[in-house]
């Protein structure tokens, strides 16, 4: 796989430069797409940057499996979809989101409703100093992680509510959750949550009859 690079300016398809490699430079402005990802790209704003779906479907969606997508320095927002309206991933990736804004996005209460930020149940998802601020769902206004998936979030702010449920795994380190964290797990599968030098106003809410793994090292 060969990287090469691509600049798009606002009001230009990004759709067609989603090649494996590619390295996708988003003029300032808005953008207005709703983008479904199949092969390893980068996505790199330049300052004034906003990908915005419009609300025609999440800003970005990944179902296959594979592939590393990779988002720097831009804003995402006006997603909406059942789940995951910012970022929703179901497949067998790595989705990877540094220095960006995660806002304004909805998963809707008629489809489901979790994961108004964002939605894995499959996969890897990695926040590196990524803020997350007027999203909306029913479970995990900002981010709801389920199934056999994993996220880790290291630094960044999460304006709202975060749920992790089933199997999944959740790791924050130095974040900053604004809302509460509530973990649920099933008969069978215990979510596991860690948290390092992290700040939840809200609180962890554990199911008492379903509980998870959660292990608190703020020190």
């Amino acid at each position: 796989m060969s990287e090469h690079t691509v600049r798009v300016a606002a009001g230009s398809a990004i759709a067609p430069h989603l090649s494996a490699g590619a390295v996708i430079c988003l003029g300032p402005g808005v953008h207005v797409e709703s983008l479904s990802v199949e092969e390893s790209v980068t996505l790199r704003g330049e300052p004034g940057a906003i990908l915005d779906a419009g609300r025609r479907g999440p800003v970005i969606a990944v179902g296959v499996d594979g592939v590393v997508v990779r988002v720097e320095t831009l804003t995402l927002r006006n997603g909406a979809g059942e789940a995951g309206g910012g970022v929703r991933l179901s497949g067998w990736s790595e989705v990877i989101l540094d220095r960006c804004v995660v806002e304004g996005n909805e998963a809707s209460l008629a489809g489901g409703g979790a994961g108004g930020g964002i939605y894995l149940h499959r996969g890897s998802l990695t926040l590196l100093d990524t803020d997350f601020r007027d999203n909306h769902a029913r479970s995990g206004t900002d981010l709801h992680v389920t199934g056999a998936a994993r996220a880790e979030a290291r630094g960044g702010r999460f304006g709202g509510d975060i749920v992790v449920s089933e199997g999944a795994e959740l790791t924050l380190v130095g974040s900053h959750v604004v809302g509460a964290l509530s973990a649920r797990g099933t008969t069978t599968r215990a979510p596991s949550v860690t948290l390092r030098g992290t700040r939840i106003d809200g609180g962890v809410v554990n199911d008492p009859n379903l509980p998870a793994s959660v292990v608190v090292e703020n020190g």
